[in-house]
């Protein structure tokens, strides 16, 4: 896997859609990792890489959308211009001054054969090593029990869950099995205009079958069950103002065991998820509840990272159109494959 997942986007298209007359949103929101195994790995790393410090300090990003044009601009200096009507998308580099543009054709065409390539690379490795895996995958959503004042919204909590149940036939294994997760714990309110948000992408399905997050080659088996994740976010009722999505892995030897989906929020740390199941005291859990309606989520244990995201302001106002356009004097560049 390239990158883990961090952020949860509305990826098809539910239901037919007149044209109406589409109006300008914006909002910000800051993204970093918190927690999980490989958090303290990448900060001990980070002493030594100004690239390693920056994914655990966290980037701000500002995405705005104006009819069918979406911009996302990150505190790194990175810009994505996705025109529906052009049919293009582009990408900026602020530092280098550089730009490249892609159309949704030749999109197509490199995720094409990109899965291409990656089903190739499968077919070699089953004829090495004709043993399979299983891959099964689930999505569970939930409603959570906490709530949260953001912005002046109040946000109420959803959990979502995706399991990949892997199995092996190979008989050396003995019928052992591991099980892949993504568990996302999020507050969500209703926000003025967020539904332009959610028009964009579903449109933006409609022209590509590709939404911005979507890994490019990824194992055949895994994709159906981060559709039917996208699809589950799509039916949200409101904005996700703050979203913790925590990726582990259980069933492997040395590993954790799943713990179940309720007292998967208590903590990020495998071992004092474990010990938190004995010993606790009644005014502790009485402290906790007076408290709920100000806590946040957190990381599942046997996370081996947690990633959140929370947004930190929203504004209907009108949009700068030339937000939208190629600064002048900026040099083309070959375009990269899109994530």
């Amino acid at each position: 896997m390239k990158r883990a997942i961090a952020c949860m986007l509305a990826s098809v298209l539910l239901f037919s859609l007149s044209i109406p007359c589409f109006a300008d949103f914006q909002y910000t929101e800051t993204t970093r990792i918190t927690g999980g195994a490989a958090a303290g790995a990448m900060k001990f790393v980070g002493v030594f890489s100004k690239d390693a410090r920056q994914v655990t300090q966290g980037t701000t990003a500002t995405i705005s959308f104006k009819g069918n044009k979406m911009r996302r601009e990150d505190s790194l200096g990175q810009v994505e211009i996705i025109d529906l009507d052009g049919r293009r998308i582009t990408q900026i580099d602020t530092k280098k001054k550089t730009y490249s543009t892609m159309t949704f054709d030749e999109m197509r065409a490199r995720m094409e054969e990109a899965r291409k390539k990656a089903a190739e690379q499968q077919a070699k490795r089953n004829k090495e090593q004709p043993s399979q895996v299983k891959i099964v995958p689930k999505v569970t959503i939930t409603p959570g029990t906490g709530s949260k004042k953001i912005l002046d919204y109040n946000a109420k909590e959803t959990k979502m869950r995706v399991d990949m149940e892997m199995t092996s036939d190979d008989p050396k294994a003995k019928g052992q099995t591991a099980n892949m997760w993504v568990d996302s714990d999020s507050y969500i309110a209703p926000v003025k205009g967020y539904d332009e948000v959610k028009h964009f992408y579903q449109r933006m399905a409609k022209e590509l079958d590709w939404l911005p997050g979507t890994m490019m080659g990824g194992n055949a088996q895994i994709a159906p069950a981060m559709v039917e994740y996208r699809k589950s976010a799509t039916a949200l009722n409101g904005m996700p103002l703050f979203s913790l999505v925590s990726v582990g892995m259980a069933g492997q030897p040395g590993s954790p065991q799943q713990a179940s989906h309720d007292d998967q929020k208590s903590t990020g740390n495998p071992i004092s998820g474990i010990g938190g199941l004995f010993g606790r005291k009644k005014k502790k859990d009485d402290a906790a509840q007076d408290d709920k309606s100000n806590a946040k989520p957190s990381g599942a244990p046997g996370s081996l990272m947690d990633t959140t995201s929370e947004v930190t302001s929203v504004s209907t106002s009108a949009v700068d159109a030339n937000l939208f356009k190629i600064p002048d004097g900026y040099k083309q560049v070959e375009a990269k494959n899109v994530q």
